[in-house]
């Protein structure tokens, strides 16, 4: 069953960035998260998880956030969030070279048999949607939000990609941004590569 839940307050709990939850079914899971240090010179240290010294003011912005909303307000996002999606939903499905995974509720997942789907997120990013790609198969998803549900968002959306996807198709030689990186990594069955490759291009995002 399930042991433990956890949620990024940031998003669908609308608190600044930098605070999660995690919950657990009772007390004796949650003290497998502890560190403690019982021979450090220094003295005796414990810590609650492994992050250790904390600001304690995004916890009181993360639970101003979530009282200022309160049940109602969570209840009143989430039913405009569900709605959307299921209309973004079903305007994915009408485009013809496009497929939804399952039934989603907010998170919508798709991917399409007959153009690069990855290539269709870049002509989607350079008309401001910010997609995700995903991978084993090629597919992009998108959470809905609750700016998403403000008028003439959804159908905006639907618009631009339906766009997305008749340039793609009469276009396939181009290159784009994502397509190139996550195809070539689709390629390599050694896994570990592109681990490495991963490490190497942070490197360079550290680099001095």
């Amino acid at each position: 069953g399930v042991t433990s839940i956890s949620a990024d307050t940031h998003k669908y709990g609308y608190a600044a960035k930098g605070t999660s939850v995690v919950l657990y079914r009772g007390q004796e899971l949650r003290r497998y998260q502890y560190f403690t240090a019982a021979d450090w010179p220094g003295g005796l240290y414990f810590s609650p998880n492994m992050s250790g010294s904390r600001p304690g003011g995004l916890s009181a912005v993360c639970w101003a956030a979530m009282v200022s909303l309160g049940e109602k307000g969570y209840l009143e996002a989430s039913g405009k969030i569900l709605q959307t999606a299921e209309s973004i939903q079903r305007g994915i499905e009408s485009i013809p070279d496009l497929c939804v995974f399952g039934d989603p509720l907010w998170i919508i997942s798709f991917a399409s048999g007959a153009v690069d789907i990855y290539k269709v997120m870049d002509y989607m990013a350079v008309r401001k949607w910010n997609l995700n790609p995903l991978q084993k198969p090629p597919a992009v998803h998108l959470a809905v939000t609750l700016r998403h549900t403000q008028p003439g968002v959804a159908g905006k959306f639907i618009a631009d990609l339906r766009a997305a996807v008749e340039h793609v198709r009469a276009n396939p030689e181009e290159k784009g941004e994502t397509a190139p990186i996550y195809g070539m990594a689709a390629t390599m069955p050694l896994r570990g590569v592109v681990s490495e490759m991963l490490r190497r291009f942070a490197d360079l995002l550290y680099k001095v």
